[in-house]
């Protein structure tokens, strides 16, 4: 299935266009179908039946609303800022880190980061047009951005980032690595489970040379090895205060 979101040459890039097979598999959930089935009560007659023809009006929508120039505009703005936000969090309290060769190496769970993705993209699009009249309501417009960020994060775990081959969060940040599994909370009913963290590295003003670049996977490692034996309320206890640092 084609993703929306992908990465290239170091750089996430939204496709512009979306595919229909997220969609259809969102209309099978219960948010899904309460969606379509509002909108099917608003329709009169349909020789492909009410529930098919509102998912179809749907679709066509979002798909249109998808390829609004002001719409892409905005995705793409925060398309291109999702590792850049690393960089911002990577200075929240709590956070578990160490030094390496002078230089921070900070443990940044995903989802803090998704979080604040789904946040920024959603008060971006709301400020246009397309996206506040679009018929499927709130319900369909958390179903994009969700499957926005969740491409965002898939698309930077194909990438595979590394002490070796990292990948740039902004001017003074890159991620060497990341966890995919490491559970950092329960979610709540529906939410995503946005498992796993970002290793972030501060970057030196030369080039990572080879020494540190050992250096961080052994650190790594060391993480790898401690973080499992961190508490349920000793998890929470982290993103607590790094939310509540986020809003000060």
């Amino acid at each position: 299935m084609a993703a929306w979101v992908r990465c290239s040459r170091g750089r996430l890039v939204y496709t512009g266009r979306i595919t229909r097979g997220p969609f259809a598999a969102w209309t099978q959930t219960p948010e899904g179908r309460e969606a379509v089935e509002q909108v099917a009560s608003r329709i009169r007659f349909s020789f492909l039946g009410k529930t098919r023809a509102a998912a179809g009006r749907l679709w066509r929508q979002l798909a249109a609303t998808a390829g609004d120039p002001a719409v892409v505009d905005a995705v793409e703005r925060e398309v291109q800022a999702y590792l850049q936000r690393l960089g911002q969090l990577a200075f929240a309290e709590g956070l578990p880190r160490c030094g390496v060769d002078l230089r921070r190496l900070i443990v940044v769970p995903t989802v803090l980061l998704n979080g604040a993705a789904c946040t920024a993209l959603a008060k971006r699009l709301d400020r246009r047009p397309a996206w506040v009249s679009l018929e499927g309501g709130d319900t369909l417009r958390d179903f994009f951005i969700t499957t926005l960020v969740n491409d965002m994060a898939a698309a930077v775990e194909r990438a595979r980032p590394a002490p070796r081959g990292p990948l740039t969060a902004d001017g003074d940040w890159t991620t060497v690595g990341l966890d995919t599994a490491f559970v950092w909370r329960v979610p709540v009913f529906q939410a995503p489970p946005w498992n796993g963290h970002h290793y972030v590295l501060e970057l030196p003003r030369d080039q990572i040379t080879r020494a540190v670049q050992k250096t961080v996977a052994v650190k790594i490692g060391g993480f790898e090895t401690s973080l499992p034996f961190l508490s349920r309320a000793e998890r929470h206890e982290i993103l607590r205060r790094a939310l509540d640092a986020q809003k000060s």
